[in-house]
């Protein structure tokens, strides 16, 4: 009887050691793919931009910070080509009655971050339509994503002062008063646009944050939800559990320790927060509690309706670009007019 106890106990003990092992490559895995995922190369559409900008409204010019920073700052030009995404919002703007400067303008400019996975060069065709609008764009890769040498990401944690050392920089190589400036991102971009706004507020005239998550141990979760099936659903708390140790052991720090709706409890200037109705990795519902954060009452909330996650942007096409535009040209007026709340 004793050495059949003693049997059960060695196999109960090879077995938590297996679920050990099991959990720890899952979280090595998991949180290896959230700090430094797979970098993207250069898509045949950021070629085809960098190669004719002018044909797209735009004139690009390449930089690096001297913490190595990779950037491009990018800004309309005073004769077009077709520019076909630049036309279409400025044709939607003037139907809404908005006052538009002369192509190649800038009135200020937009510091912008992309989502996870990502590159700069992913924002060249937002760039069209915002360069259209007036502004200059300033697009940074961030660590562990692009070209950036870094390898390790914090999602904002520390990517957030990349953007005023960035645009102090530009405005210095180019020759470019800082201010005003704004601040766009999207997803895990948007999350480091609403923190580098909380960290200096008064560097920034307004930020437009779209599909952001409230808090990174959310997606982190809904990720491990996504990969195990349903009737393996009951691992989904360790094997977050376990992204999330080994994420603090390897890059210092708990996914949730990042809470962008905690940033925006800071945010006293112009908010605009866009989320897709379909986003079912990161739920509307997160969206709102970021706006319900902002105190200012100078805050919008745009819905996309029948967007996902990965397409939201496309999903709200001219209408959403111009609504942003929009924004960002109202977010440099001077009198703190309310904006309305649209859903």
């Amino acid at each position: 009887m004793k050495r059949f106890r003693r049997v059960i106990f060695r196999l109960l003990i090879v077995a938590l050691l297996l679920v050990a092992a099991a959990l720890f490559a899952t979280g090595w895995w998991g949180s290896g793919r959230l700090i430094s995922p797979q970098r993207r190369a250069l898509q045949d559409y950021h070629r085809e931009i960098l190669a004719r900008p002018a044909e797209f409204g735009l004139r690009v010019e390449p930089f690096t910070t001297a913490d190595q920073t990779p950037c491009l700052l990018v800004t309309g030009v005073k004769k077009p080509g077709k520019a076909e995404k630049g036309r279409l919002v400025r044709d939607e703007l003037q139907r809404r009655g908005v006052a538009l400067p002369p192509w190649g303008a800038q009135l200020g400019t937009i510091v912008m971050f992309y989502g996870h996975s990502g590159r700069k060069e992913d924002h060249l065709p937002i760039c069209e339509r915002f360069c259209a609008a007036g502004f200059r764009c300033l697009l940074i890769d961030i660590p562990g994503q692009g070209d950036h040498p870094g390898t390790i990401g914090t999602f904002g944690l520390s990517e957030s002062e990349l953007a005023g050392q960035a645009l102090a920089e530009a405005a210095t190589k180019f020759r470019f008063t800082a201010t005003p400036a704004c601040l766009f991102g999207v997803s895990q971009g948007g999350a480091i646009a609403l923190q580098a706004a909380a960290r200096e507020p008064a560097k920034w005239a307004g930020v437009a944050s779209v599909a952001t998550f409230a808090s990174l141990d959310r997606p982190v979760r809904r990720a491990a939800e996504s990969i195990l099936p349903k009737r393996f659903h009951f691992c989904c708390t360790p094997v977050a559990l376990s992204v999330s140790c080994v994420t603090r052991m390897r890059a210092g720090y708990w996914p949730a320790d990042v809470k962008p709706v905690e940033a925006a409890a800071k945010l006293h200037l112009p908010v605009m927060i866009a989320h897709g109705d379909r986003d079912r990795y990161i739920g509307i519902e997160q969206a709102k509690e970021i706006f319900a954060a902002v105190p200012d009452r100078r805050k919008q909330f745009r819905v996309v309706k029948g967007a996902d996650h990965k397409q939201v942007l496309a999903t709200g096409s001219h209408a959403l670009y111009a609504d942003l535009c929009q924004f960002f040209l109202r977010s440099l007026e001077p009198a703190p007019m309310a904006f309305e709340r649209t859903e």
